[in-house]
């Protein structure tokens, strides 16, 4: 890809008719080169594994802009020096006390803390297509995660190069004053570009009917805020010249505020630009100043353009100022403009929305005009009134009006998009296929626009752009591979099942957390549960429904995330041992199931569950009816691409006898290691009868338990077995079809015949 965009540049080069152009476009080039060559250049770790394998004294600045308090945990970005070294870090911090919470949340100034830290190295993609938490990091030039073990020392740091954060801070600390939390949520991340502080639950309802580019990249309140600062000005007999000159520093003094977001920097920039070329008299198209700011983001961090937040928020823009002048001379009701409008932005963000998130909602295509309605011609006012409200009349009745009127107002909005999402038919999920056919819809997405910018009846174009479209939705099933992927659910098991052709899909447990009692200040917001991972591994491979779901018993790490799940995607049938409805959590999560039509099987005993002609899952135990524990865990064995398949849940030792005394002749070549590992499982006679070649062991990383167990790993290295684990591999996937039988581990990126 890089080397076919160096050769179009090369093309686009060389026609140049235009001398002036032309050194122009080359100075350009020179200067991009130029900055990538200097932030590979320093891109670069200070601290090399040797260095940071011990704990160490280190000084951290700590900006409470940048810092998240979760329940017990205090999180950000710092800078850490040590001696001569000097980098960014992230940083943890686990919480002692409430109070100690409580003079962090209050915390106005920056810090400068002398604290003995632990570095460790971000984690990368464990699941297919994944969250890539280490690649991330490094684009913003992070290189390690350091958790403060003690804080030696703390001091604020009141220098005057703070002044701007500690004004920041101390806006946000104001907001958080307002009568109504919700709105001050909102006004922190639409105003003032505070991450984190609206609710996971209304961000995810926001997300699933594509509206979350509201709150992350939009920056769309820059051009009212302009427009009505102008009219005021403008209206106090104001000259125009003094008008822009104050708005370029009224842009200035906002970006410092918010902290130059994605969303902002692109408004801001933009604006910047044409109000400059105002002043000095200089006629600037938009397009010229958007531009110039692309150039400008991608010269300050190259590794920007990576991100979804920079390639939705300048390509969506993008497209509105090239097509803008013809869709003014659509002739055609305002309410119709703006649904097409958003229905063309819809399809031109189908590709990175897939590449991203894997799946893309066309119920934005109406709601969209109603929160774009909502929020610029009433919420955003409001926002503004009720910090006027608040810097000026605090404390009063108006105050306390205003704010009921906006919580009001989000309150219906937030509704609104959970009923909206309820309709999955209006999301297609799209997995992340072949680049192949990205270029394909791609190609299709700008022809159509050239059309629409030419004014021209593109019915050829809009064909074969939807034509695209549904090819690429549908690649999945033109995939003559099948796969058994065992999921990184971290300390939980899931195993995914998807046919050739993903004619069938199953899933054997669904993963989830194991609770453990918290005060109530200890308790976090979990933003990424483990139920959204695992929707999102599932959705990365274009799962749009799972046929089949087994619970092989009911404790949490094996069941924990079937709610999520059943809400994420589509389940048609869910099997689990006859007496595991006894548990109250699983019982109340299988009673909202059967009311969603969900065909329930509760099984005892062996059963055969045909899943297509050459694919048979039987249930091997257990043998009589139990309460869901550990011991009645569910046994399924299978055979797929010549390799015998056992899966067993937490069994023990003593289940263990007893499915072999059950089946005495049972043998497996793959064998999912019992209780993940634990010394509990896997006992020797049972790896004796089994004769397995390969081990499979669903683990999480430095977990609690100390799984898997040395003696059990000393008993299958002692067998010459393979082992995967996904602790130390991630996900493993087995694909499987015509001339093809695989092994692959996520993590570390091997392949294994």
């Amino acid at each position: 890809m890089a080397w076919l965009m160096l050769g179009l540049l090369v093309l686009r080069l060389v026609m140049f008719r235009s001398k002036q152009g032309l050194a122009i476009a080359c100075g350009i080039v020179l200067i991009s080169l130029g900055s990538l060559r200097f932030h590979h250049l320093t891109t670069v770790s200070e601290f090399d594994a040797a260095s940071a394998a011990e704990p160490k004294t280190v000084l951290l600045e700590i900006d409470p802009n940048r810092m998240r308090i979760n329940g017990d945990l205090l999180s950000g970005d710092a800078m850490l020096r040590w001696h001569d070294a000097e980098e960014k870090v992230v940083y943890y911090y686990k919480l002692k006390t409430e109070e100690e919470k409580i003079q962090w949340e209050q915390s106005a100034v920056p810090q400068k803390l002398v604290a003995k830290v632990a570095f460790e190295k971000p984690e990368g993609e464990s699941n297919l297509f994944q969250f890539d938490y280490a690649d991330y990091l490094e684009q913003k030039k992070v290189h390690w995660i350091v958790n403060i073990q003690t804080i030696e020392h703390r001091a604020e740091d009141r220098s005057v190069w703070k002044a701007v954060s500690i004004l920041r801070r101390k806006i946000i600390l104001l907001l958080e004053k307002l009568p109504s939390p919700k709105a001050a949520d909102y006004i922190q991340t639409m105003l003032f570009n505070q991450q984190h502080t609206i609710a996971a639950e209304a961000l995810d309802n926001y997300r699933e009917i594509g509206l979350l580019h509201l709150f992350s990249i939009s920056g769309m309140h820059i051009q009212l805020l302009l427009v009505q600062i102008g009219y005021i000005l403008l209206r106090l007999q104001v000259t125009h010249e003094t008008t822009n000159k104050l708005l370029v520093v009224f842009l200035i003094g906002y970006g410092l505020l918010t902290g130059w977001g994605v969303g902002i920097f692109r408004a801001i920039c933009t604006h910047f630009i044409l109000l400059f070329g105002r002043i000095f008299h200089q006629q600037l198209e938009a397009k010229d100043a958007f531009a110039i700011t692309i150039l400008l983001a991608v010269w300050m961090n190259p590794a920007t353009i990576y991100t979804a937040s920079f390639q939705l928020s300048y390509l969506l823009s993008g497209v509105l100022y090239f097509i803008a002048p013809a869709c003014s001379n659509w002739k055609m009701q305002p309410v119709l403009k703006d649904i097409l409008l958003t229905l063309i932005m819809t399809v031109v963000s189908f590709p990175i929305l897939s590449y991203h998130f894997f799946e893309v909602s066309w119920m934005g295509v109406f709601v969209n005009v109603v929160f774009s309605f909502c929020f610029s011609w009433v919420l955003f006012p409001l926002f503004w009134v009720l910090f006027s409200a608040l810097l000026f009349f605090p404390g009063t009745e108006l105050l306390r009006f205003f704010a009921g009127v906006t919580d009001a107002v989000l309150t219906v909005l937030e509704d609104f998009s959970g009923w909206c999402g309820d309709f999955r038919v209006s999301q297609t999920i799209t997995g992340r296929p072949a680049m192949l056919y990205f270029v394909m819809v791609g190609l299709f997405i700008l022809i159509l626009l050239v059309q629409i910018e030419q004014n021209r009846r593109g019915y050829k174009a809009v064909a074969g752009t939807a034509l695209a479209i549904l090819i690429f939705s549908s690649s999945v099933h033109l995939n003559p591979f099948g796969k058994v992927v065992m999921l990184d659910v971290a300390q939980g098991d899931s195993f995914l099942f998807i046919t050739p052709y993903q004619r069938k899909t199953v899933l054997i447990d669904t993963g989830g957390t194991v609770a453990f009692k918290k005060e109530e200040w200890q308790i976090r917001d979990e933003t990424a549960t483990a139920g959204k991972k695992l929707l999102s591994a599932i959705k990365a491979e274009g799962v749009k429904k799972l046929d089949r779901v087994f619970l092989t018993h009911a404790d949490s790490d094996h069941v924990g995330s079937l709610l999520e799940l059943s809400q994420g995607i589509k389940v048609d049938e869910l099997y689990f041992p006859k007496g595991t409805e006894q548990s109250a959590e699983l019982n109340k999560v299988l009673l909202k199931l059967q009311k969603a039509d969900v065909r329930l099987y509760p099984i005892i005993g062996k059963k055969d569950i045909i899943i297509e002609a050459d694919m048979t899952l039987q249930v091997l135990a257990p043998l009589e009816k139990g309460e869901g524990g550990n011991e009645d865990s569910m046994v399924i064995f299978t055979e797929i691409a010549g390799f015998r398949w056992l899966f067993t849940g937490d069994l023990g030792e003593a289940g263990e006898k007893k499915l072999l005394a059950a089946y005495p002749l049972l043998e497996a070549d793959v064998l999912k290691i019992g209780h993940h590992g634990s010394s509990s499982s896997s006992s020797e006679m049972f790896l004796n009868r089994l004769k397995p070649r390969i081990a499979l062991i669903s683990v999480g990383d430095n977990n609690a338990y100390g799984h898997p167990d040395a003696t059990v790993l000393g008993r299958l290295d002692g067998r010459n077995i393979r082992i995967f684990r996904t602790d130390q591999q991630g996900a493993i996937h087995f694909t499987y079809g015509p001339g093809k039988s695989e092994w692959q581990t996520i993590m570390t990126n091997q392949k294994f015949e």
